[in-house]
């Protein structure tokens, strides 16, 4: 099937599974969680897997919705979180690449993603992912335009167990050219003491960062840092409250500093071919 302009789906006005959290925070700040919920919205009938694997790591962030929330109020910052099973359509994958839809997670068959059509697979980017980004790129605007550089600020978390083999970090950093908040943040992190933390662990951003992040912050140079934390420190709201008490005491020091909020003037996007936009990733490739 061929890709056309014919075939973009207008998106819903409302898209119930956006959350925009704290909207009135007066920092310079966004915080975000692309795998916030383990929602599949109704006529996807649960992608034909049990409601014990959707509440899987392989289904969401277990407690990164939590922590984001804590960690905005902390910071008075705003947060925007997405609603919608990574299942569905993982916010954080570039459309038209093998996880963006994943027939297959973690030794987990999702009967409800095989062998989609690139219609069907259009008509998730539209519904579930674009307003997603479309959000934040328009808070990102709004910073912008009032002559502020914004901090990204994205979470996540990751199982404690993965392919046999168990991770020892609590908390990971990852980063990618611009250290400006990660490496304090780090550093912070580590002089307590008390935390296994994993530079760029247990994913390594100078691997691969994911979209988010490169999209509205690498891409346009923003100062960003993104936080993997273990399910097991933040299952329960009073654990996911902890830990966002930790980051934010280390993202104090840094986020003090007037002069993080500029561009960063280096390479954060040292990849092959760089960038791309997810409308590339969709088009098939030639015939001839």
């Amino acid at each position: 099937m061929a890709y056309s302009r014919a075939m973009r789906i207008v998106p819903v006005p409302d898209p119930t599974h956006v959350e925009l959290f704290h909207p009135a925070g007066r920092a310079p700040i966004l915080v975000v969680c692309d795998h916030a919920g383990k929602l599949v919205p109704g006529g996807l009938d649960r992608l034909g897997i049990s409601e014990e694997a959707l509440a899987r790591h392989i289904g969401w962030d277990i407690g990164a919705a939590d922590v984001t929330k804590h960690l905005a109020l902390l910071l008075d910052a705003p947060a925007i979180l997405n609603h919608v099973s990574r299942l569905v359509i993982d916010a954080n994958r570039r459309p038209g690449t093998p996880t963006s839809i994943p027939e297959i997670s973690d030794g987990c068959i999702v009967p409800g993603n095989q062998g989609l059509d690139l219609e069907a697979v259009l008509d998730r980017v539209v519904r579930y992912f674009l307003p997603y980004h479309r959000a934040i790129a328009r808070r990102i605007g709004r910073f912008r335009c009032a002559g502020i550089v914004p901090v990204l600020i994205a979470v996540h978390s990751f199982t404690p167990r993965l392919n046999g083999e168990d991770r020892p970090w609590q908390i990971g950093v990852l980063w990618r050219g611009d250290r400006r908040l990660a490496g304090p943040v780090l550093e912070a992190l580590r002089a307590r003491g008390d935390l296994v933390v994993g530079d760029n662990q247990p994913y390594s951003g100078l691997r691969e960062f994911g979209f988010t992040v490169e999209f509205h912050a690498q891409r346009p140079r923003l100062p960003h840092v993104m936080l993997e934390i273990r399910q097991d420190e933040i299952d329960t709201p009073e654990k996911a409250r902890r830990l966002a008490g930790i980051v934010h005491a280390a993202l104090q020091g840094p986020l003090a500093d007037p002069d993080l909020y500029r561009p960063f003037e280096g390479d954060n996007l040292d990849q092959p071919g760089g960038l791309i936009s997810w409308r590339h990733a969709l088009r098939p490739p030639p015939t001839n």
